[in-house]
């Protein structure tokens, strides 16, 4: 029996040595190692291992940084404070995404994403560990009190709505002759943008495009 564990301890230790010498062999050859410069097996593992250690945590990081590692890519959805909670019917709304409000609103993707994210009321589902990319799902009530935030009505927030251009267009009339129009009409939304919000981006309902074209009807 002690000349089996002699013979089993003798077997591992062989075993270990090759495995060594091989991944000695293997380091040479991928350095181009000089093979008379004397380095010892047990001086080349660690330097692989370091290596390979170095090379995975980079792997990882780009990897975590792409979101890609993220618990199998579950939403990570925050606590929601107790004066930020939607009311009581509006899990039972329609709900659009940002993308929807692009097609009704006329404004740029990037414009509707500063415009929502801010409410309490929408829905913000964040994905990544470092919280890379945020979904926003708009409920009816938030979508209506943003839109009357800057200047629409409640009742016209889901009905399409035209730019200056497009009734321009349309109507086959001026630009600055359609902004005069609009100016002062109620139910306009008007959107400041730029760093300075010096520019001003206007979005007419239908309702109050309809409104403004019978008015021009009875025009003397």
């Amino acid at each position: 029996m002690h000349e089996q564990g002699l013979n089993s301890t003798h077997s591992k230790s062989m075993g270990a040595h090759a495995v060594i010498r091989s991944l000695n062999r293997f380091w040479r050859r991928s350095c181009d190692l000089d093979q008379e410069s004397g380095c010892l097996p047990e001086h080349c593992v660690p330097f692989c291992l370091l290596a390979l250690t170095i090379w995975a945590g980079m792997l990882s990081g780009f990897l975590i940084g792409r979101g890609a590692l993220s618990a199998g890519l579950f939403p990570v959805i925050e606590s929601t404070p107790v004066e930020a909670q939607s009311a009581d019917c509006a899990h039972a709304e329609w709900h659009g995404e940002v993308h929807s409000l692009v097609k009704l609103w006329g404004f740029s993707r990037e414009t509707i994403q500063q415009m929502v994210k801010a409410d309490s009321g929408v829905i913000k589902i964040r994905f990544g560990l470092k919280k890379c990319r945020t979904t926003y799902r708009i409920p009816e009530s938030a979508a209506k009190r943003i839109h009357s935030k800057f200047g629409g009505l409640e009742s016209s927030c889901r009905e399409q709505h035209h730019k200056i251009g497009d009734l321009a267009r349309c109507w086959k009339l001026g630009r600055e002759t359609i902004r005069l129009m609009i100016k002062d009409e109620p139910g306009v939304m008007k959107v400041r943008l730029g760093r300075k919000q010096s520019h001003t981006a206007d979005s007419v309902p239908d309702a109050v495009a309809k409104r403004i074209h019978n008015r021009l009807l009875y025009l003397a």
